[in-house]
């Protein structure tokens, strides 16, 4: 996902994990300090969330020459619909995948089906994918891996939270006519936290980076 300062990733989770879910979920908020090396438990046989081709040809990653092509599309592992523990964790490696495409091709469709409407965070992600996009501009690294995540599962509620360890690729942002844009970002390992909701199908409340 296109990168965001920290304090408009921060703003709008800080709300919730302050007060907790409404269902009675454990809030981890102001303890919890900014970290590099997350320490979850996830299971690296998890499964991941696998892709398809959007077209006939083959995948060609963005470069400074341009835009990606034949980007595969991420399908949504079938662990990824249930609502369990392993589920979540399925459900947010997925979300992240979701992430990465919309920065490749500016499609935030995925993403939107994915977030609730008051997920501010989210709408940021989306907006910086479109903005990454606009009158032909495209970005070339930013990929993210989520390599270790640990859920705390609510069995009494339907709202949960997960700390995910996020490391995303360095970003260098290209206009139309292959000049480079804005400066670039450097490379990042940061510790999330995810608020998600279960209802028929998992969906991202809020997120942000724990401070």
């Amino acid at each position: 996902m296109s990168r965001l300062s920290s304090a408009m990733l921060s703003s709008t989770l800080a709300a919730v994990l302050l007060s907790g879910c409404q269902d009675g979920s454990p809030g981890t908020g102001s303890s919890e300090t900014h970290t590099t090396t997350a320490s979850p438990t996830s299971s690296a046989s998890s499964p991941a969330a696998s892709a398809t081709p959007s077209s006939s040809g083959a995948y060609k990653p963005a470069d400074a020459k341009g835009k990606a092509q034949n980007v595969p599309v991420p399908v949504m592992p079938e662990l990824a619909k249930e609502n369990s523990k392993a589920g979540l964790e399925a459900f947010i490696r997925y979300w992240y995948a979701i992430g990465n495409y919309a920065d490749e091709t500016g499609d935030i469709s995925g993403t939107i089906a994915l977030s609730t409407p008051e997920c501010k965070a989210c709408a940021q992600f989306q907006k910086a994918a479109l903005d990454s996009s606009k009158d032909g501009r495209w970005i070339v690294g930013g990929k993210i891996s989520t390599p270790r995540i640990e859920v705390a599962w609510n069995s009494a509620g339907t709202t949960h939270q997960a700390k995910v360890q996020v490391i995303q690729q360095a970003i260098t942002y290209y206009n139309a006519d292959g000049t480079e844009g804005r400066p670039a970002d450097a490379a990042t390992n940061d510790a999330f936290v995810i608020v998600a909701r279960f209802d028929s199908t998992w969906k991202v409340v809020d997120t942000g980076v724990v401070r």
